[in-house]
């Protein structure tokens, strides 16, 4: 059983509180933020430092941090951004992100991780979700809405993810991309515009919540991207015969039982040897976003899988579909 501390946040154990000070991250620009958006580029904290003192991180303390986030998150009015919730997201990306191999091992193996990791994914999706709905919101009915777009603090991070994913796919690719669907679309969907304008091809959104739609749309046309088509599906029973690539959002599928059901749908659900590159995380990072079990796969041919090796925290795996024969 986890037991919390019983004392407020602020009073941590001292080698937690060693992490926190060793990776604390800056302000930006005197705009409040937010590490959770988004979790699944990179945070805006310092590179990891790999010569922490490992004896001095124990994994029952990390397990006790985590259980103490994740009931102070809950226990939150609401997840939509501002100083206290970003401060409580801020300290679960930077535990997230301190804590050396060795110990995430041990800790990936205690039972209690699995229902701690499985609520704070809940959480961080919610959370996400409403600091990209704020932002789709500012950009959208900006006077000057690039402007407002260059305030937003981890562009440069979805611009650096995008790039990377762009190159990952261009190692796959044996003919000339037409179309790509972007699965998970959300309200801010940053990522399917870079998509579009690097492989300067159409790009459909793909979501199943018509608000968040209606959002992504309204963002695409105020920065110029009027041609990009919105599609209410859920990605569990979605047609994606016509696209050549299929990109699947970290946040689609928050458990793996759910994700591997996706998977197993997209797989007879897309063309014939189209190409799937798939968001997903590894060792603590799982509990941010689910892990994609590669192995389970089947339907698939794994072609590559790019795990981070600094504070960005998704996972890549890219694969393609079976001939259809």
């Amino acid at each position: 059983m986890v037991v919390a501390w019983g004392r407020s946040w602020h009073e941590v154990p001292p080698e937690i509180d060693l992490l926190f000070r060793r990776f604390a991250r800056p302000r930006g620009r005197g705009v409040t933020t937010s590490v959770l958006m988004n979790m699944s580029l990179t945070t805006n904290s310092s590179r990891i430092d790999t010569t922490t003192d490992r004896r001095a991180v124990r994994a029952d303390t990390v397990i006790t941090a985590l259980h103490t986030l994740s009931r102070e998150l809950d226990a939150a009015p609401s997840l939509e951004p501002g100083p206290a919730v970003d401060e409580l997201f801020d300290r679960l990306v930077r535990l997230v992100l301190a804590v050396p191999d060795a110990c995430v091992a041990e800790i990936m193996r205690d039972p209690a991780i699995a229902v701690i990791g499985a609520r704070l994914r809940e959480l961080c999706a919610r959370g996400e979700t409403a600091l990209e709905t704020a932002w789709a919101a500012r950009i959208a009915t900006a006077a000057t809405p690039r402007a407002e777009l260059e305030q937003f603090p981890y562009l440069d991070n979805y611009r650096r993810l995008s790039r990377m994913e762009v190159g990952v796919l261009a190692s796959a690719a044996t003919t000339r991309v037409r179309s790509v669907a972007f699965v998970g679309a959300g309200p801010l969907p940053l990522s399917a515009l870079f998509i579009a304008g690097e492989l300067n091809v159409p790009v459909d959104l793909i979501d199943r919540d018509p608000l968040a739609l209606d959002a992504a749309g309204a963002v695409a046309h105020t920065l110029g991207y009027p041609d990009l088509r919105l599609v209410e599906a859920d990605a569990a029973n979605a047609d994606l015969s016509r696209y050549d690539i299929v990109v699947l959002a970290a946040l689609v599928g928050t458990g793996p039982g759910e994700k591997q059901r996706i998977l197993a749908h997209l797989a007879s659900a897309m063309a014939p040897r189209s190409i799937l590159l798939a968001r997903s995380a590894r060792g603590l990072r799982t509990v941010l976003y689910p892990a994609i079990d590669v192995d389970a796969m089947t339907a698939y041919d794994v072609l590559s899988v790019v795990h981070p090796v600094n504070d960005v925290i998704n996972s890549v795996v890219l694969a393609r579909t079976s001939s259809g024969q």
